[in-house]
């Protein structure tokens, strides 16, 4: 600030700025080529280096590494440069990194100190004299009004606007005065609960927790009926699909999909080789349910075995016996064809899902091939390597043995969850297994998953639920993951039981993933949703409140029947009509 001062020219603290296209090429490319110490060094070593971290720091990880094996050549002390080194916290893990950085952004030490950074960049610190004191000062060209374009001639004005884009621009000022400290609400207060606090915290809850005491997960019942919508023809009464429909449980019989957007639903399976379009829910246009909307003949060459609507219902997935896998646009009223898809070599094709947040589509076969593919482009992307199941294949007539059962995209992070035989698998969205599971202590060989939906849990949430599995006796099973050790982990039996035979159809619901739809073969369907605090007895309270002061992250025990009071046990028997 001195020397632009002393050489008489308008002083500056820094000679660049802190945001800017060139540093976004930096944190992108170039940290692979200087292999910099340690990613947390700029504020600690360089008080020079202001650069502002860029969105990839707390979300992907794969920016981290040289998965493309690009040659950058060598250090000056003849290293190989490859993938960035990072702190020692990080323990060499990419991930690990992005999801701690992803907590520090959202704990409560930055909600403290958030205004402060609003007013150096967007308030009352950006320009003056408080500007000055708190080291603030850029570059007077990064500074809107400082220089007037449409004054300058072509070669200074040109200038003008290449140092801007290329060195960065400080944002418009949106406040003369301080911003004020953004509240800070937290479960206790004063060493007590405080049932005021709960709507606040419920949004960063993880899915499935309970609010206020997140280390703890407890789904009960609180709603069930009985399939009637697509069950005409079909062989059982299994549930095939199931949905929220302003409060209203509907769902669909087995061979059928729901189009949620449309209130309608596709069934498929029948002789034409193709699917036809029906009523789901009554509407202003639609009164009648069941009421059959229109034919779509010879979709496939063979029947359709499943069939898989898109969430904004504008895609639809056909998976065929021949083991193809077709891929349709619907507008409402015609389905058009975009891509036939092959590469399941002769497996019927038994499960599909489809986001359209990261353009995937996930397709699993009888023969227990899950294959992913992108949905921008049509084209294969990879198959998920299930090593269980390659062990188990090189024995003779063991393939038919691990099929794959169910597949379910996470819809926030693209991570996969995958059922093929009696293992449940979850793997992230480059088709890395982070973590499997068999038979063992958590559930039996005989009562394997038969169903399996993903949550919408982001990675950071190491509480939340990532996945919800059905079985073969109607358990429902609640699992987190130790990203950290990569193991599943299991966090919850849901202990009122509204079904005994096979789980068909699982559904995650709610703006909180507090919801589950859960259907079977028997045609039973329930709403099971995330137990409150305001529920639960004294005895339970003073548990959780021990919990919380302790920082307990994760109770080392269930909450079962055993440590539910006769009050509780009593009101959840009211609302789900049990004894």
């Amino acid at each position: 600030y001195r020397e632009y001062e002393e050489g008489g020219m308008e002083p500056a603290h820094y000679g660049t700025h802190y945001s800017c296209a060139a540093y976004v090429l930096y944190y992108l490319m170039t940290p692979l080529s200087q292999s910099r110490k340690q990613l947390g060094s700029a504020s600690a070593e360089n008080q020079q280096d202001v650069r502002e971290l860029i969105p990839e720091f707390f979300y992907l990880p794969e920016f981290l590494m040289n998965k493309n094996g690009f040659d950058y050549g060598v250090t000056q002390t003849g290293k190989t440069i490859h993938d960035v080194t990072l702190p020692r916290w990080a323990r060499g893990s990419p991930e690990r990194f992005i999801r701690i950085n992803r907590q520090a952004l959202e704990s409560d030490y930055v909600s403290k100190h958030l205004h402060s950074w609003i007013d150096l960049v967007f308030g009352y610190k950006q320009r003056g004299r408080e500007a000055i004191v708190a080291l603030n000062v850029f570059p007077p060209y990064s500074y809107e009004g400082n220089i007037d374009i449409d004054s300058l001639d072509p070669v200074m004005r040109e200038s003008a606007i290449q140092s801007a884009q290329n060195f960065g621009q400080t944002p418009k000022c949106i406040e003369r005065k301080p911003f004020s400290q953004r509240t800070v609400v937290r479960a206790l207060k004063d060493g007590n609960l405080d049932f005021g606090s709960l709507s606040y915290l419920a949004p960063l809850t993880p899915p499935f927790c309970v609010v206020g005491a997140p280390q703890r997960v407890y789904l009960r019942p609180t709603m069930t009926d009985n399939c009637k919508v697509g069950m005409s023809g079909q062989i059982n009464s299994s549930v095939g699909d199931l949905c929220l429909v302003k409060g209203q449980l509907v769902g669909v019989g087995r061979t059928c999909t729901l189009i949620i957007p449309f209130k309608k639903y596709y069934r498929f399976g029948g002789p034409n080789n193709g699917v036809s379009v029906h009523v789901a829910s009554t509407s202003a246009r639609y009164r009648e349910v069941n009421k059959m909307l229109s034919i779509h003949d010879c979709m496939h060459r063979a029947p359709i075995s499943v069939a898989k609507a898109s969430l904004n219902g504008m895609w639809l997935a056909t998976g065929c016996v021949d083991s193809t896998v077709r891929i349709w646009k619907y507008d409402g009223q015609n389905i058009d064809l975009c891509e036939t898809l092959s590469g399941h070599e002769g497996g019927h094709i038994t499960c599909i899902d489809i986001c359209t947040v990261f353009g995937m589509i996930v397709t699993g076969c009888a023969r227990g091939n899950v294959l992913v593919w992108d949905l921008r482009t049509l084209t294969f992307m990879r198959r998920l390597r299930h090593p269980f199941k390659e062990e188990a294949d090189k024995l003779p007539g063991a393939v038919s043995f691990n099929p794959a059962i169910s597949v379910s995209i996470n819809q926030r992070t693209g991570n996969i969850v995958t059922v093929v035989g009696d293992h449940l698998s979850v793997f992230d969205i480059n088709g890395k297994m982070l973590s499997s599971v068999g038979p063992g202590p958590d559930y039996t060989a005989q009562n394997p998953p038969s169903c399996a939906v993903s949550s919408d849990c982001p990675e950071w949430m190491d509480q939340g639920i990532i996945a919800i599995t059905g079985h073969m006796n109607g358990d429902i099973l609640l699992w987190g993951i130790d990203y950290d050790r990569n193991k599943l982990r299991l966090r919850h039996v849901m202990p009122q039981k509204p079904h005994t035979c096979r789980i068909t159809a699982l559904r995650v619901e709610g703006d909180r993933q507090d919801t589950l739809l859960v259907g079977d073969e028997s045609g039973i369907m329930s709403v099971c949703k995330t137990l409150q605090l305001d529920h639960f007895s004294q005895q339970e309270l003073a548990v959780v409140t021990d919990e919380l002061r302790m920082g307990v992250k994760e109770s080392d025990s269930f909450l079962d029947k055993k440590s539910f009071s006769p009050e509780t046990h009593n009101w959840i028997g009211y609302m789900t009509g049990a004894d």
